[in-house]
């Protein structure tokens, strides 16, 4: 990866900033055309019409991957090879996904994007709320051997 873009990554766990319009500019701002997220990659508090179609060019994240609060259906990381997870979430996750759905009641978060992944740290490990995250986490689980 000698020409990949590289992009700081956060560390504001569940925070976000005051409206949810400035989130998701913000989120966009960081990671849009970033290949290699040194640190964490936080996706908190995005509404369901958002595209996030520029997190598709995430191949790497150093630390761990955060969504929660969402309200999107599908999370676009298809080309996500690896969680290095040199820092975890809660001081135990490498991959945490939890608390997506929709404010009217129907799911929010139904498919994850993560066709790609091949490497997770071996000292983190995955939370995901079943509900949530449906067949797609059993995939990921079995594969990563977390289950």
């Amino acid at each position: 990866m000698l020409d990949a873009s590289v992009c700081a990554g956060t560390e504001n766990k569940l925070s976000s900033l005051s409206d949810l319009e400035q989130q998701y500019r913000a989120l966009r701002k960081y990671y849009e055309n970033c290949e290699v997220v040194m640190g964490n990659l936080e996706i908190t508090s995005i509404e369901h019409n958002r595209d996030l179609s520029f997190l598709r060019s995430i191949r790497e994240v150093t630390g761990y991957v955060l969504v929660a609060l969402n309200q999107f259906r599908y999370l676009p990381l298809e080309n996500l090879r690896i969680i290095r997870g040199t820092k975890l979430y809660e001081d135990r996750y490498a991959l945490a996904i939890f608390l997506n759905y929709r404010k009217d009641g129907n799911f929010g978060l139904q498919e994850l994007g993560l066709k790609n992944l091949t490497g997770l740290s071996s000292t983190g490990t995955v939370w995901c709320f079943i509900i949530m995250c449906r067949s797609d986490f059993f995939l990921l689980s079995s594969r990563f051997g977390v289950l």
